[in-house]
């Protein structure tokens, strides 16, 4: 490549949440742009140790097995940072190490240290974040976040680097107005890969959707913040059990449990949600996910926040009908498309820091008797709005965004 500088991303790579899959779709379309290598710190289920070491101290792909990414991917990784042993204290953090792969950091040699911009996009409050230490250059935080504040701590830890970087204009707003320079905050967006997630012909083989009866389909983690048992209580109060209407709900939260509770029956059980039109998915494998988003007839959200929502642009991507509430960072692709649902306020947040907003479920019944009803004329118009999801949010134009920014960085 031509540019003169090169970019360093600092971010979990491997996996397959959410922050997972931006990362790497991200830094993957940058990399097509401007020379780029990843420090990764996260291992997926595969993991197996970092393997033999080769003569000039390096290790070869230990991500080897992880098949959701291919071998370019994998030889973007130059760093694996792993929590050590007692016996190995972290060079950059109590417990932390980082080990050189793929060839490790010999690319760094041809550069000079002004030339290289560090960008940090990892979860609010990750270790990486803390390693300015480790940044030489121009440092920029990338992250997405739901609340309307961040924690006084962390923010000031923010003000630190260069520049901020967020998915939305809710977002900058929400920073700025939380006293962050606006000169230095910046609008990322996150995207969407229209080559997998697109309108296709329905098809029935899953087993969930063999009764050809009509369905609601819920993705994402049962939380407060997602209003999960609002939606499902609002589900069973809009629609009779004489109708053939059914809501699929893939919500368990794996090993991230928060409320005591380990699987969707048991918190159905408790909160006293059971019924048959409840259609239980414990793990979908990521063909199965784009299968139901393609296939399921309305994709149902109403949370209170959302730094992005990607679950939501990826099911208007495959021209699906759409449910959402109207607020935050989703309206930065939402907004005039799909079916939002009235928000009457914001509340504090329980136990944490800044506010939510709080929906109308009152106003979501209604959204949701009103998309069964009329659905051909909402489906007609989600295929269109699908193509323009697709244009506007790709990777594509989400790394052209970055290396706008870049280039006027370098240019100053």
């Amino acid at each position: 490549m031509e540019n003169n500088f090169f970019i360093k991303g600092h971010t979990s790579f491997i996996g397959q949440t959410g922050y997972n899959a931006h990362a790497r779709d991200f830094f993957t379309a940058l990399s097509h742009k401007i020379d780029l290598k990843v420090r990764n710190f996260t291992v997926g289920k595969t993991w197996k140790g970092l393997g033999p070491r080769n003569l000039n101290g390096t290790y070869n792909e230990p991500h080897k097995n992880e098949l959701y990414i291919n071998d370019y991917q994998r030889n973007l990784i130059c760093e694996q940072t792993l929590y050590c042993g007692e016996n190995e204290p972290g060079r950059y953090g109590s417990g932390i190490c980082d080990y050189e792969i793929n060839g490790g950091n010999e690319y760094l040699k041809k550069y000079k240290q002004e030339d290289i911009i560090d960008i940090i996009l990892s979860e609010t409050s990750h270790h990486y974040y803390y390693c300015l230490n480790k940044y030489k250059g121009f440092k920029i935080a990338y992250n997405v976040w739901e609340s309307t504040k961040y924690d006084d701590d962390f923010f000031e830890l923010l003000k630190k680097f260069d520049q901020f970087w967020c998915p939305s204009e809710w977002q900058r707003q929400c920073i700025i107005n939380q006293g962050y320079s606006e000169d230095k905050v910046f609008v990322v967006p996150e995207a969407v890969d229209g080559t997998i997630f697109n309108p296709k012909y329905f098809n029935y083989n899953l087993d969930k959707y063999k009764d050809f009866r009509f369905k609601f389909i819920l993705f994402g983690r049962w939380e407060y913040r997602k209003a999960t048992t609002e939606i499902i209580q609002t589900f069973l109060r809009t629609f009779d059990k004489n109708e053939p209407v059914d809501l699929i709900l893939a919500v368990d939260n794996a090993d991230y449990s928060n409320d005591g509770m380990k699987t969707t029956k048991e918190r159905l059980e408790h909160y006293k949600l059971n019924d048959d039109r409840l259609k239980i998915l414990n793990f979908v494998k990521r063909e199965d996910y784009i299968n139901y988003l393609r296939n399921g007839h309305v994709y149902l959200s109403c949370s209170r926040s959302e730094g992005w929502n990607l679950p939501l642009c990826e099911s208007l991507a495959c021209g699906t009908p759409s449910i959402y509430s109207n607020c935050s960072g989703q309206l930065e692709f939402a907004e005039g498309k799909g079916h939002p649902v009235k928000i009457v306020g914001e509340k504090e947040i329980p136990n944490g820091i800044g506010n939510y907003y709080e929906p109308d479920f009152d106003d979501l019944s209604k959204v949701m008797r009103n998309v069964y009803i009329n659905y051909w004329k909402y489906k007609e118009k989600a295929v269109k709005d699908s193509e323009i999801i697709r244009t506007q949010f790709s990777w594509e134009n989400a790394a052209n965004k970055a290396l706008e920014i870049i280039n006027n960085i370098k240019n100053k």
